[in-house]
């Protein structure tokens, strides 16, 4: 075989498909050749690093048609013969059909060599493509829902500061109306640094109780205001101080209320009670 065709060997075996006559004379090459021993290395490498499964593909019709007709149209070697018979042509014909064979089938594994890293390339890339696909997506999604979540944060906060703006203004409009009546309440023996200021518009009824130093209402309990008219207590809202000790309550006094001489703070179960049950906190002089 010429320099050439062991070349071609080189790709097939690197992929274990030579035939033993095959792989005998290419290992005799080898031993002899300066360049091929470095080729097949190369090849064996390519071969370990894209041995992936893949269904091997043939040279279209059309390909294999022309690799045939390259060859028959070489110039065969030239033997003086003499009278050869009919069995001896056979024989030769025989041979070079098989030549033709041997190349056509050396051709096809070359074939399926070129193939198989088109394909194997062609397979990572796509698998390359929808991994960075899925990414992308999921990131998106990701980053949509963190949006979501930011979206929905905001409108709340927004939503509380409307409801404190509300609040700021309601509260503003009742200190300055004309019906507004402010009632001082001073600490009793039982919070003496405590004091608080209530104010309630005596048409609407709506008020504002703003404390301070209270002590902290221990765990099921709460403060509760009454309105005290003609003697008798009328229970308005419960609250709880927080850590210093103030405490905001925004309640709405009863009709009956809204004429009481006398304002006070007890501290009662949280639920609340219809009639004071607890120690006085907060106590107005009487009016």
């Amino acid at each position: 075989m010429k320099h050439e065709e062991y070349k071609e060997l080189l790709e097939v075996a690197a992929l274990d498909a030579l035939d033993a006559a095959e792989g005998i004379a290419l290992e005799a090459h080898l031993a002899e050749c300066a360049t091929c021993p470095a080729e097949a290395d190369a090849w064996r490498e390519v071969a370990a690093a894209l041995a992936l499964p893949m269904t091997p593909v043939k040279p279209s019709a059309a390909v294999r048609e022309r690799l045939l007709e390259a060859v028959r149209t070489q110039s065969p070697p030239v033997h003086a013969v003499a009278a050869p018979d009919a069995q001896t042509n056979g024989e030769g014909v025989a041979a070079q059909t098989s030549n033709v064979v041997s190349l056509d089938s050396r051709r096809e594994r070359r074939g399926v060599i070129i193939s198989k890293p088109l394909l194997t390339f062609g397979s990572i890339a796509a698998s390359v493509a929808i991994a960075a696909l899925a990414v992308t997506l999921a990131l998106l999604w990701s980053q949509n829902k963190a949006l979501k979540t930011q979206l929905a944060q905001m409108s709340d906060s927004l939503r509380q500061t409307e409801q404190e703006i509300g609040s700021l203004r309601a509260d503003r409009e009742l200190l300055a109306a004309p019906d507004a009546r402010a009632v001082a309440l001073a600490g009793t023996k039982d919070a003496t640094k405590a004091q608080a200021r209530l104010t309630f518009d005596q048409r609407t009824g709506r008020a504002i109780l703003v404390a301070a130093n209270l002590p902290p209402a221990p765990a099921g309990k709460a403060y509760q205001l009454w309105f005290i008219a003609g003697g008798k207590p009328l229970p308005g809202g419960l609250f709880r101080p927080d850590a210093t000790g103030h405490a905001e309550l925004h309640d709405t006094v009863p009709t009956a209320g809204r004429n009481a001489n006398t304002f006070a703070v007890t501290l009662e179960p949280q639920g609340g009670v219809p009639a004071p049950t607890g120690s006085m906190y907060l106590l107005s002089a009487a009016s």
